[in-house]
């Protein structure tokens, strides 16, 4: 087992911090010391406490590990795992309530927690934070991909979702995609989504573009395949 080394651990907590943006002016407040003493941390001087190695961690938005590893690389904040910017995400599609028996409008927010090398992401209710589902992105120029699992390991019911977003025409307007799930009898779905970064109001007219359309229709009797049109984006000012 390799010996402990206070100078390299000090350089990680130094390359973290810079790759996060922030000073050592800024990681002082959040640990309640003084900038000094942060230098002396990145100078492998003094070692911070188990809490303090917490509280380091939660702001830089890395774990524990990362810390000790000296061979994990560096990412910068311009080669982000997350393309949005952005720490939420509000998510739009058409669901069934049993209760009610109905189809209706449901709206749900989703938590963009970035590390370095991966963007987690938590599912959850849209006014309250809990969370349903717990996964990840993975994301290019032209889609994001949301991959969702259960959020509690002992949960009876095994569940994996996943939501495919078209993001080829920027993110800053509301946003196309698919809404991959099963539901309580375990039987697949498909669905149109709609995900804006800002919260914009559920209105009939966002609801209409989220109904499969008569040539998305044609394309199933077609092909016995259904393929929806996602490349549009839509202006929040006309919504």
């Amino acid at each position: 087992m390799p010996n402990f080394d206070m100078k390299e651990f000090g350089e990680n907590i130094r390359k973290f911090r810079k790759a996060k943006g922030l000073s050592q002016e800024n990681l002082a407040m959040v640990l309640g010391k003084t900038s000094a003493t942060i230098a002396r941390y990145e100078n492998g001087e003094i070692t911070p406490n188990a809490e303090q190695i917490n509280l380091i961690c939660n702001e830089l938005g890395i774990y524990e590990y990362e810390l000790f590893n000296t061979t994990r690389k560096i990412i910068n904040t311009e080669n982000s795992t997350n393309p949005f910017n952005t720490d939420i995400l509000y998510l739009y599609y058409i669901a069934y309530y049993p209760k009610s028996k109905k189809y209706d409008k449901a709206k749900f927010r989703l938590k963009l927690i970035s590390k370095p090398d991966i963007c987690k992401v938590d599912f959850l209710d849209y006014k309250k934070d809990f969370i349903y589902l717990s996964g990840y992105l993975q994301a290019d120029h032209h889609i994001a991909v949301f991959v969702f699992e259960n959020y509690k390991e002992n949960n009876l019911r095994f569940e994996l979702s996943h939501i495919i977003v078209n993001i080829a025409r920027g993110t800053n307007k509301l946003m196309l995609g698919t809404f991959h799930c099963t539901n309580g009898e375990y039987v697949p779905s498909i669905r149109k989504c709609i995900v804006s970064k800002k919260d914009v109001e559920f209105t009939d007219k966002l609801l209409e573009k989220l109904k499969i359309t008569d040539s998305e229709k044609e394309s199933l009797n077609n092909y016995n395949i259904l393929y929806l049109d996602i490349t549009d984006t839509y202006d929040f000012e006309n919504e």
